[in-house]
């Protein structure tokens, strides 16, 4: 099986992890994963986006056009990833704005839902917007963001199953396990529309 995920987000909401998290919990279901990050200038709130994928090929950068689903963890950073996106493939948008300073502004530089939404309209992608700021609030902690957008993409691909991935989460934590697996789970619903519990 082969699967690209092109991820996008700004330094600081723990794309690097998302993305080991991911790429570990492939690994664990004997697939043939691998990762790659380009960071930028993540230290100062800027862009950083990831590669992540499973199947036959070796490098671990994925070609313009060839990701089955792109996710952002902002809102606006999806459009980092969308050159990469196949045709038929899905974005997950979350609905976490973080405004560069040039754009608070000028708030009609940032794009607005109605914008990003409008570009994959007349397309056969598809695009969910995910109010993960809101759920990872309500599961304990705004800086699980990744984690619900975590969840979201799974439920959205089925590509490990979800045991896999609260192990990995688990094992590579060594506090704030419970919130973290909490919130990965309400991505999840968000997506399933149905209760974990």
């Amino acid at each position: 099986m082969e699967y690209n995920v092109v991820a996008s987000g700004i330094g600081g909401q723990g794309l690097v992890f998302f993305s080991e998290i991911l790429a570990k919990s492939m690994l664990r279901e004997g697939l043939n994963a691998s990762f790659y990050v380009h960071s930028g200038l993540a230290q100062l709130g800027g862009s950083v986006k990831s590669h992540i994928r499973c199947g036959k090929r070796i490098c671990p950068k994925i070609s313009m056009g060839c990701a089955d689903l792109i996710v952002s963890l902002e809102t606006a950073e999806i459009l980092h990833a969308v050159p990469y996106l196949k045709k038929d493939g899905t974005a997950l948008i979350s609905q976490v704005k973080l405004q560069p300073y040039m754009s608070k502004m000028f708030p009609e530089m940032y794009p607005s839902e109605e914008d990003l939404g409008a570009m994959f309209a007349d397309s056969e992608a598809q695009a969910v917007f995910v109010p993960a700021g809101q759920i990872a609030e309500n599961a304990g902690h705004i800086q699980a963001v990744n984690m619900v957008m975590l969840g979201s993409l799974i439920a959205q691909s089925g590509i490990v199953e979800t045991d896999s991935v609260v192990l990995t989460i688990r094992e590579n934590l060594d506090r704030g396990e419970d919130i973290n697996v909490e919130a990965f789970w309400k991505g999840y619903e968000f997506i399933t529309g149905k209760d974990y519990n």
